[in-house]
């Protein structure tokens, strides 16, 4: 009978365990391979698939409201009645002031609903006359002593025939009356009122100053010289 050793024969050089854990290895390997051949899906891949509709899930929840839900939710919808109502009351309003705002306008006589068109009708109404141009000034009168001069400072109006121009001083009465009258005309036909500025000296001077020159002209500045 012949003797087999050991060191040459893999199977009985193996210990008990060993062979056992070898054919369990086998049985689990085998598995795997019918499973595949059979087009079974891997369990690894089976898992991973709920995560992802979990993942699918999560990004839904995410995602805005539709334009169905807005309309079915009846906490938003209220909220957009009342700025919808809110909006037609400030447009409403709005009309009203718009409409007194012209309203006051059209009473003052001010050239523009704003704040500069009101400030100048406000000063029209103290004057009792619209200005006649926008830079109204348009003499420097004088009574120092009771010596009477004019000094035209201000544009002549296309309109206005006088025979004195922007520059020219007078201090003789012949060329001073009718200048005053001509002027008089020129505000009495536009409903106007020019301005003048006045410097005197005593108050006799500032008395007959000011019984002249605003028959024809609203005092702008006045100035007290020595």
């Amino acid at each position: 009978m012949t003797r087999t050793d050991p060191r040459t024969d893999p199977v009985l050089g193996l210990s008990l365990v060993q062979v056992v854990l070898l054919l369990v290895f086998a049985v689990l390997l085998v598995q795997v391979t019918d499973n595949g051949a059979n087009g079974q899906p891997d369990t690894r891949q089976s898992a991973a698939v709920p995560e992802s509709v979990s993942q699918s899930a999560a990004q839904s929840d995410a995602l805005p409201p539709t334009t169905e839900s807005t309309r079915t939710d009846p906490g938003l919808q209220a909220k957009l009645d009342d700025a919808a109502e809110t909006s037609r009351r400030l447009e409403k309003r709005l009309a009203e002031v718009t409409a007194l705002v012209d309203e006051v306008k059209g009473m003052v006589g001010a050239k523009a609903a704003s704040r500069d068109g009101f400030q100048e009708a406000v000063e029209n109404m103290k004057r009792g006359y619209t200005l006649c141009q926008k830079d109204n000034v348009l003499i420097e009168a004088s009574i120092q002593n009771g010596e009477e001069s004019i000094r035209v400072i201000g544009d002549i109006p296309s309109g206005l025939d006088t025979s004195l121009a922007k520059g020219e001083y007078t201090s003789d009465l012949d060329q001073i009356v009718p200048f005053m009258q001509d002027v008089y005309q020129y505000e009495k036909d536009r409903k106007c009122r020019f301005n003048y500025r006045l410097q005197y000296v005593t108050d006799n001077d500032y008395r007959k100053a000011r019984e002249r020159f605003e028959k024809y002209f609203f005092p702008e500045k006045m100035t007290k010289v020595q």
